[in-house]
């Protein structure tokens, strides 16, 4: 069962931020994440959501923990810890 993600954080730039987002496609292609949606806060564009589903929860909990994610993040310009929920769906 797919496991969905909700990963919220501030970014420096948005659209720096993107451009990084969007070089890491391949990897998200092979690793089976699918992208559900990209958000920004209404009231602050630099506030930007992600929701994806994941293969399985542990699947996730290795992605979302490795390192590699993290300096991508970094490189991207996110200025804060992340808000990360991870849930299965029910119906």
């Amino acid at each position: 069962m797919a496991t969905t993600i909700i990963n919220s954080h501030k970014v420096e730039n948005f659209t720096k931020w993107k451009e990084g987002f969007d070089a890491g496609a391949h990897m998200r292609q092979e690793l089976g994440i699918i992208i559900k949606g990209i958000y920004q806060s209404v009231e602050d564009e630099n506030h930007v959501t992600v929701i994806s589903e994941m293969p399985s929860p542990e699947i996730a909990k290795a992605i979302l923990s490795s390192p590699e994610l993290k300096a991508a993040g970094q490189r991207a310009g996110v200025i804060s810890a992340p808000e990360i929920k991870m849930m299965n769906q029910v119906i």
